[in-house]
């Protein structure tokens, strides 16, 4: 399985939008206009309005990071038979506000590793967060296919973070380190386990093209 890899393109190539409302986050796909030799066509995925959705500016206010899990699946679309899936490649995006240096992290996860960056202010941030991404992958042999792509998004308690900072540093088998005492982060999980955190699933596929032997 090939990794995701990224890369910031034009707007403008006749996305598909999941979500239509501006004030609710929207997944959007679409396929690159440059083909392959073959005919392929990558995929371009975006997140739109995250920040100008409520639930997920006020759960970054509160300093719960929020995380975007992506799933890329590859189709082959055949006529009079069943869609055949062939592979998915996947990534993550944390966002995550730091009040003490007044700046936000975000991590990407990718199957190569992590990539990091800091923002100084939420509309730097927002640009980010919606820029186009080419995915880099593509399907194997010839025919038409499409790409599915599902985005999970999640607000993460304490213990998510401890565990995910856990996995990064290759600790996934660790035992969770003691809690913090912190009145703060108390009252957090209270309100947590009470009313639980925002989520939100998004799936969109894209338009099909044509994959042809060279």
């Amino acid at each position: 399985m090939r990794r995701a890899a990224f890369a910031l393109a034009a707007l403008g190539f006749g996305l598909v939008s999941s979500a239509a409302s501006q004030t609710r986050v929207g997944l959007v796909v679409g396929l690159y206009q440059q083909p392959e030799p073959n005919g392929a066509r990558k995929a371009l995925v975006q997140v739109r309005d995250l920040l100008a959705d409520p639930r997920w500016s006020q759960a970054l206010d509160q300093s719960f990071p929020i995380r975007l899990s992506f799933r890329l699946e590859i189709w082959h679309s055949r006529d009079g038979w069943i869609d055949a899936f062939q592979r998915a490649t996947e990534w993550s995006t944390v966002i995550q506000w730091e009040p003490l240096e007044d700046q936000y992290r975000v991590r990407r996860i990718l199957l190569s590793g992590e990539e990091e960056f800091r923002f100084t202010g939420r509309e730097e941030l927002d640009r980010w967060i919606r820029q186009i991404n080419l995915v880099d992958a593509l399907p194997q042999g010839t025919g038409t296919f499409y790409y599915n792509v599902k985005l999970r998004i999640t607000a993460l308690s304490d213990d998510d973070m401890e565990e995910l900072e856990r996995f990064l540093a290759g600790q996934s088998g660790a035992s969770p380190r003691p809690e913090r005492s912190s009145i703060g982060r108390s009252v957090r999980r209270f309100l947590l386990r009470m009313a639980g955190l925002p989520w939100e699933e998004l799936e969109v596929k894209s338009g099909k093209f044509t994959a042809r032997r060279r």
